[in-house]
């Protein structure tokens, strides 16, 4: 490894474009496009506490009162980062959809090229999360062994994956079948978490196989299954189911420590971040149980606090 180099990490970010009901804008209007979530100030805090790892933000939201040294923001509009797009992955890019952009997560490597060249590893990230010790994940220890880090065992984890920073990576994505009609149709297709994790891990699909016609009728779990297989397929990737998008019950609470810079979940285990994908009100889960309006209590410093309470109910 080059000894120049530094040994950090990087995640992209896209600002999502939000409506005043904190929805994802879903037309050409862009009325509301730079609207940050209620809990973007711990959001951001919480990445300051992960100080190995630099986020940066391609966004036309306002800059934050609080910045720290590790999260980085290019402000732009949407409209000149779909012409930066278009002029790096040789294309005509110009989805009326900003959400479109989470097709986009693959080619990070490719469009932002430039800007890698200090580090080892880069990501992909969401902002619908808290980060606890991301230290779990990135480490010594996983970097000098693997080359892919996520913390889903059965996909890509499009809200937090980390991928060497070398050639094969950066350009993996370019082996997506039928990748320029994908990224530019205006429906957003899950790209990162379908058509990549195929590239990254091409192996599922037959860890698939084996688990529905030997392994399933004699009902073992399939994450069991690839919890064993996966090191056999896929020595090179370190696929850990964390349990960080779950689906709350109404007695449960996640609790963030902010002075140790921990999240632990309802049974009393540690997580390296909470994603709040089943908290927020989503097309991919059918309940009454989301948060409401004023579900975000937090109205003081996040340094004023020792723990942060998290649940169905709201952030407290």
């Amino acid at each position: 490894m080059n000894s120049q180099k530094k040994r950090k990490y990087v995640i992209f970010y896209y600002g999502e474009a939000l409506n005043k009901k904190n929805k994802l804008q879903n037309s050409s209007n862009n009325t509301y496009f730079g609207k940050w979530p209620e809990w973007i100030e711990l959001y951001f805090y919480s990445c300051s506490r992960n100080p190995i790892i630099d986020f940066i933000f391609y966004t036309d939201c306002p800059l934050p009162e609080q910045r720290y040294k590790n999260t980085i923001f290019h402000q732009c509009s949407y409209k000149e980062y779909c012409q930066i797009v278009s002029n790096r992955l040789n294309i005509d890019y110009h989805c009326r959809q900003p959400y479109k952009l989470t097709d986009l997560k693959p080619f990070i490597g490719a469009i932002h090229e430039p800007e890698l060249r200090n580090y080892d590893f880069w990501g992909m990230g969401d902002i619908d999360l808290i980060y606890g010790d991301l230290g779990m994940i990135v480490n010594e220890k996983n970097m000098n062994h693997y080359d892919v880090l996520t913390t889903h065992n059965y996909h890509i984890a499009g809200h937090c994956c980390f991928f060497r920073n070398t050639e094969y990576y950066r350009n993996l994505c370019f082996k997506i079948k039928d990748w320029k009609q994908k990224v530019t149709n205006e429906k957003p297709l899950s790209i990162d978490e379908i058509d990549f994790s195929y590239q990254v891990m091409p192996w599922l699909k037959v860890i698939g196989r084996i688990y529905k016609y030997i392994c399933r009728p004699f009902g073992i779990h399939y994450f069991t299954v690839l919890d064993t297989l996966h090191p056999k397929f896929h020595p090179q990737i370190a696929a850990i189911e964390y349990w960080t998008s779950p689906q709350p019950k109404p007695n449960e609470i996640w609790t963030y420590n902010r002075k140790q810079n921990t999240i632990i979940n309802p049974q009393g285990q540690q997580l390296p971040y909470i994603h709040f994908l089943f908290f927020k009100k989503t097309q991919w889960l059918e309940t009454d149980l989301y948060w409401r309006k004023g579900f975000y209590q937090i109205n003081k410093p996040i340094k004023s606090y020792q723990k942060i309470e998290i649940s169905i109910w709201g952030i407290k």
